[in-house]
């Protein structure tokens, strides 16, 4: 049974008269007629008895009717639901962001999101990359801010790409690199060459996290082999043991202004050609669809990144 043939049976039941409901619904009286008998048959009883007043439920038609009333309200609730998701008066956004890009966007992004849409709810899965990446597989969440290997494909995930963000090399002021680097008109930075970091001391991210998966392929297409001191899963805080003189890491540039090295931080650039970046995208499952609620958050973001850009 469906809404339709739901809607059909109540009908009759109210006007008690196959004529008087097909009028009603603006259907033939025959085609009304066949519908009740497939009704009838498919259940094996009759749900009218004729008498001097029209027709009356019988005590099927009236578990029928019951049932009936109860389906139809769920119908009503949905579609109210869903319209008033749709116009952004209620609803729940469920979304991802690496922990370190939370703490660069959310505080720009989500104030004036939950001021516009209040009755929204939100609910945030933090993790790295890869764990966004199952979380998206698996529909758990319906988009996730996070970032993108250069070249980097999925044939399950889309990546809308909003911005690349360069690796640099942050050390102490005291660090022989920064005797070897140059200034160049090429680089915002002064320039090192990766084969001058092979004999010092990095602090780096493990093996598995993005950052790091960037710095593997960095350093395998420069045929170099980093010394490698210790690792965090905090890429801060690996910045900020650097910039106090224990070694060099190397990071995105946009992550300097989350860690707030200390002022006596230097940053150097490397070669271009090394394709140390990687992009910040909003990533979506390929085979999902966003709700109205996940698109306007989406779009937040996309403007707060773009701000942070230009800034």
């Amino acid at each position: 049974m469906n809404e339709r043939e739901l809607t059909y049976v109540r009908t009759i039941a109210e006007e008690h008269s196959i004529s008087a409901a097909a009028r009603k619904l603006f259907i033939a009286q025959p085609s009304l007629s066949q519908s009740l008998h497939r009704v009838e048959s498919s259940l094996g009883t009759k749900l009218f008895f004729r008498t001097k007043s029209g027709l009356q439920p019988t005590e099927a038609g009236k578990k029928y009717l019951q049932m009936a009333n109860q389906v139809l309200k769920l119908y009503d609730d949905l579609r109210n639901e869903l319209k008033d998701a749709d116009e952004l008066k209620t609803g729940t956004v469920t979304f991802g962001i690496t922990r370190l890009l939370g703490r660069m966007l959310l505080p720009k992004v989500l104030p004036a999101f939950c001021a516009a849409y209040p009755n929204i709810k939100l609910s945030i899965v933090e993790g790295n990359s890869k764990e966004l990446d199952r979380a998206l597989t698996a529909c758990e969440i319906g988009f996730a801010v996070m970032h993108r290997l250069p070249g980097n494909v999925n044939n399950h995930i889309d990546y809308s790409i909003l911005w690349e963000d360069p690796f640099v090399v942050t050390v102490g002021p005291n660090s022989p690199l920064i005797d070897k680097a140059v200034e160049t008109n090429l680089h915002q930075y002064p320039y090192i060459d990766i084969h001058d970091l092979a004999g010092q001391p990095l602090l780096t991210v493990p093996y598995g996290q993005r950052i790091r998966q960037v710095l593997d392929l960095v350093f395998l297409q420069a045929r170099v082999r980093p010394n490698i001191l210790l690792e965090t899963r905090d890429y801060t805080t690996a910045q900020c043991m650097a910039a106090r003189g224990l070694g060099y890491t190397i990071g995105p540039q946009s992550y300097t202004q989350i860690s707030r090295v200390d002022e006596e931080a230097r940053f150097l650039s490397l070669d271009s050609s090394l394709n140390a970046t990687w992009h910040l995208c909003i990533a979506t499952f390929r085979n999902g669809s966003l709700s109205r609620a996940d698109e306007v958050l989406a779009s937040h973001f996309k403007d707060a990144i773009e701000r942070t850009v230009v800034a």
